[in-house]
């Protein structure tokens, strides 16, 4: 999943770097909304499953593979010498690999472009998103992708036409939905430590419903979800907790410092990029929302920062 960007820009939507936590309603194409109920297949923004268009260029997708496979599997299992069966090890999903295979038909001059275009996206050296419609739960699931080393393959069919194929590598093996939440967790106090300090919950009820150094993530999809956490200072003595275990200590920040961290592999990225362990400090451990389920975030800090949570839901 394509890391949140570390800071916002201007307007409506949107961030620099890149990368978006949200979209608008009109970016998020419905499952049978091509022509004729194709599904749609969006790869870096580039539209592959349109069927017939008014300018003449046909292009259909005929062939998706391990896009809804089980992702690659290393069990490492140990053979037993001396007794039947094996010894279990660490279960580890491997890297999602995904090969389209698809057809173009129409007027030469764009047939080029659109050849052109599936040849930059192939070459490029960073991970694009890759979307593709889900009939059956109406739902559009989304991968970073980068293209492998079987890259681009074309097959011209005459004059206006030819086949071509893609190989294409996720990094992470789960499919995320489009659609970005967020919550943002803030001191209920800027100059006083605050918050749930103990990974521990009672059956209390408050008149009001909102606590701003808390939030419910919640997660419709099939496995964990991963979160981003934008750090933003002043925080000092900052604590993010969850029911389960799961807790992240960070260093303290100044006013203006902003540092992104992935609360399921505890890595952390400040504004230059660097990536340092010694962000994160000893005690801490990973963070995700479980599958089809819910958990409530705490912030417990001193400061007039705050903690801005960015996820989506996640399947296998």
């Amino acid at each position: 999943m394509a890391a949140p960007p570390l800071k916002m820009a201007t307007g409506t939507r949107g961030y620099d770097r890149g990368f978006d936590w949200s979209y608008a309603d009109s970016d998020i194409p419905t499952p049978g909304g091509g022509p004729g109920g194709l599904i749609p297949i969006i790869w870096d923004g580039l539209w592959l499953n349109t069927g017939d268009q008014d300018s003449g260029l046909c292009l259909v997708v005929t062939n998706v593979e391990g896009w809804l496979d089980s992702p690659p599997v290393q069990g490492n299992d140990v053979s037993r010498v001396i007794s039947d069966g094996a010894a279990w090890g660490p279960k580890v999903l491997n890297q999602r690999v995904i090969t389209l295979s698809g057809a173009a038909a129409g007027p030469r001059p764009l047939l080029g472009q659109f050849r052109d275009q599936l040849a930059r996206r192939a070459a490029s050296r960073e991970p694009a998103e890759l979307m593709i419609g889900d009939f059956d739960l109406e739902r559009v699931l989304v991968a970073d992708v980068r293209a492998g080393t079987e890259m681009y393959r074309q097959t011209p069919l005459g004059r206006d036409g030819f086949r071509w194929q893609v190989t294409l590598t996720a990094a992470d093996p789960a499919l995320y939905a489009a659609q970005w939440q967020t919550a943002t967790l803030v001191n209920v106090s800027e100059d006083d430590t605050t918050g749930r300090g103990y990974p521990r919950e009672f059956m209390w009820r408050y008149g009001s419903a909102i606590v701003p150094n808390s939030a419910l993530l919640r997660n419709g999809g099939n496995a964990d979800a991963p979160v981003y956490a934008l750090y933003a200072g002043d925080l000092t003595q900052s604590t993010l907790t969850t029911a389960g275990g799961g807790i992240i200590h960070l260093i303290a920040l100044g006013a203006g410092m902003e540092i992104l961290v992935s609360t399921a592999t505890l890595t952390a990225e400040a504004g230059a990029g660097l990536s340092r362990a010694s962000y994160i400090l000893p005690g801490s451990r990973p963070m995700t929302v479980p599958a089809l389920g819910a958990a409530r975030w705490y912030l417990r800090a001193a400061g007039r920062g705050s903690v801005t949570l960015a996820w989506r839901s996640a399947f296998v």
